[in-house]
């Protein structure tokens, strides 16, 4: 009859979350969450299955490309994606204040990562149907790999979707890619109405996104005077962000911010405008201060052509351009030293010089991956396999790049094999 009564309790605590998770729409973690994520992990044998089958928790993406200028994106990812689910009437989103909140009594707070066999553990904990998360890969700023998947808690089935490619110029593009992905993965129809509204970006601007997603980070580690600071560089960056200004709102109300800190919501200047590049190709890059250190979003590009030398008669000498032969290099994301999940996952390689689309990857086992190819200046291997597949057995998987050359003709530089142990 306790144990009944247990289960009850926590079936209606599951109710009244999601009846007031859209209201709650916070960046600050509460004691309220604090302590209903305690008494989660206590009881978490007595939880029951989520009630809504259409409910849905983000979890914190992978930086997986060896960037950290990237990290910001582990969380913001996932602070966009829950953004615009919420703004559908037949999906349920777990706050991500709730998350955070259990993500710290499971001592997983400081990273936020969850892995692919916890995963399920921490839906059913936040009381979600399904698990949407992912990894970021590739190797810079110009182009950026997310390999996103979701999770049908009850079936325990792993769905991968396609993985989103770009410029970090691009992120707002790239996170709509995943959304419409996610949400017919849930079965879930929209009206065109709903899909135009969901269309809009939450800002166009990467320097005010990557600063409020900063700004949101120091908020979960307490540091709020930093997480306003940055709420301000974002507002600076893009006036009309108002996750921006509703956070710093929050931070005053609750007597974590200073009325200093507080003035940019009552009249933004406009972001100043970018310098004008007059050559084909090139962009502006915009540089956000942390702190002590300095993030860098975008940058120049700069296409500088040479003159070849005129003599008195007007006439000019040609100059024939030496062919490269530096041998490319190709680097794999996430490096040798890593275990991968046999179950699901992905590795992107990146070289050192512009490629040509031949060459191909020998996988041993064969059976092991299920897809690969060229996303952008990246080679991709994906895989998504059962526990048949996944037997004790199979501790490494070796991958050897075959035939790969750059634009001139140049054949791939050692190591081209690569050696993986997998769990």
């Amino acid at each position: 009859m306790k144990n009944r009564a247990v289960i009850r309790f926590w079936a209606m605590m599951t109710i009244l979350f999601y009846s007031t998770a859209l209201a709650q729409a916070g960046q600050v973690i509460t004691q309220g969450e604090r302590s209903w994520a305690k008494q989660a992990v206590q009881q978490e044998k007595s939880l029951a299955a989520a009630s809504s089958p259409n409910s849905i928790a983000v979890l914190y993406f992978n930086n997986k490309s060896g960037q950290e200028k990237l990290n910001a994106l582990q969380k913001g990812m996932a602070v966009m994606l829950i953004s615009d689910l919420s703004k559908v009437e037949e999906i349920q989103v777990v706050e991500r204040v709730r998350m955070q909140a259990l993500l710290d009594e499971m001592a997983l707070g400081a990273s936020g990562l969850v892995t692919a066999e916890t995963a399920p553990k921490v839906g059913k904990m936040l009381g979600a149907s399904y698990v949407a998360s992912g990894d970021i890969l590739g190797g810079n700023t110009q182009e950026i790999l997310i390999d996103s998947s979701v999770l049908e808690i009850i079936f325990e089935t792993l769905t991968r979707q396609p993985i989103a490619s770009g410029a970090l110029d691009e992120l707002f593009r790239l996170e709509k890619e995943i959304l419409f992905n996610i949400i017919a993965q849930m079965r879930v129809t929209i009206s065109p109405a709903k899909k135009i509204e969901l269309e809009k970006p939450l800002s166009v601007s990467t320097a005010a996104l990557l600063a409020l997603f900063l700004g949101i980070d120091y908020s979960d580690k307490g540091r709020y005077a930093e997480a306003a600071n940055m709420y301000q560089q974002a507002l600076v960056e893009d006036p009309k962000l108002e996750m921006a200004r509703s956070a710093l709102q929050e931070l005053r109300a609750m007597g974590l911010s200073t009325a200093e800190e507080l003035a940019i919501v009552e009249e933004t200047p406009p972001a100043p405008p970018s310098p004008a590049v007059e050559a084909e190709g090139s962009s502006v890059g915009t540089v956000v201060l942390v702190g002590l250190g300095a993030a860098a979003i975008g940058g120049a590009v700069f296409a500088l052509s040479g003159s070849g030398s005129s003599d008195d008669n007007g006439s000019s000498d040609v100059v024939t351009p030496e062919v490269d032969t530096t041998a490319p290099v190709a680097t794999p994301s996430p490096g040798t030293s890593e275990t991968l999940d046999c179950m699901s996952g992905s590795v992107a390689f990146s070289f050192s010089k512009s490629m040509s689309d031949a060459g191909s990857a020998e996988i041993s086992p064969k059976d092991f991956a299920d897809s690969q190819g060229w996303f952008g200046d990246s080679y991709v291997i994906s895989w998504g396999n059962d526990t048949s597949t996944c037997s004790s057995s199979l501790t490494s998987v070796q991958i050897t790049l075959r035939n790969f050359e750059d634009t001139d003709g140049n054949a791939l530089a050692n190591p081209t094999v690569f050696d993986y142990s997998v769990e």
